[in-house]
């Protein structure tokens, strides 16, 4: 989401900041089951409208604080260079960087995926994955211009097939705590690869 301008805009941004933070350090500390609203909002040293004013639910504060971190964690990477990779290379990057922050937070992400699923029109769901969104398609274009991925679908409408993949893979790990997720991520990843090669690359290989 771009940064709010105007006095009045940032001072509300930066309260939400400090109540997704805060939110965040409580849910990694006592989990996420056992925090409520109240002391949400008592550690964050705001009153109880306020913190309903800019999160209607719980679910919602646990959203923005996923997204937050992730936003962080891109920011560590070397966005310039893997904007220039093709999709292959970059997307592995991205997945074992993923896996690594999945393996760190799994008790939190089956109710960031739940709300995902059931509140998808919320500006929380619907901005959380605009980032990654962004450089999947940018990668999936650098193919798509090498010939290696087909080019008769647009990057970015491949860029949201690749991440359904991504949260089917996620969920079948969660489901199952014997998967290994960098394995799930990698057949994801191979599914998506082989299934939207360029046309002429696919018939080549099937000769």
């Amino acid at each position: 989401m771009p940064p709010p301008t105007g006095l009045r805009a940032r001072k509300r941004q930066s309260v939400r900041d400090t109540i997704t933070t805060v939110a965040g350090q409580l849910f990694q500390q006592d989990g996420y089951e056992a925090v409520t609203m109240e002391r949400v909002a008592q550690a964050a040293d705001v009153a109880r409208g306020t913190l309903y004013n800019h999160f209607p639910t719980k679910d919602h504060v646990l959203a923005a604080w996923v997204h937050q971190e992730l936003a962080r964690d891109l920011g560590s990477l070397p966005l310039a260079g893997l904007a220039s990779q093709e999709f292959a290379a970059g997307a592995a990057q991205l997945l074992g960087l993923s896996a690594r922050w999945c393996a760190a937070h799994r008790d939190l992400l089956p109710a960031y995926l739940r709300f995902c699923f059931l509140d998808m029109q919320s500006p929380e769901a619907a901005h959380g994955g605009d980032g990654l969104l962004a450089l999947y398609a940018r990668m999936i274009g650098n193919s798509q211009a090498s010939g290696g991925i087909r080019a008769d679908l647009p990057a970015p409408y491949l860029a949201t097939m690749f991440h359904h993949l991504y949260l089917g893979a996620l969920m079948r790990w969660l489901a199952d705590p014997a998967l290994s997720l960098d394995t799930e991520f990698s057949c994801a990843l191979d599914v998506f690869l082989q299934g939207c090669a360029a046309r002429s690359a696919a018939k080549g290989d099937g000769s």
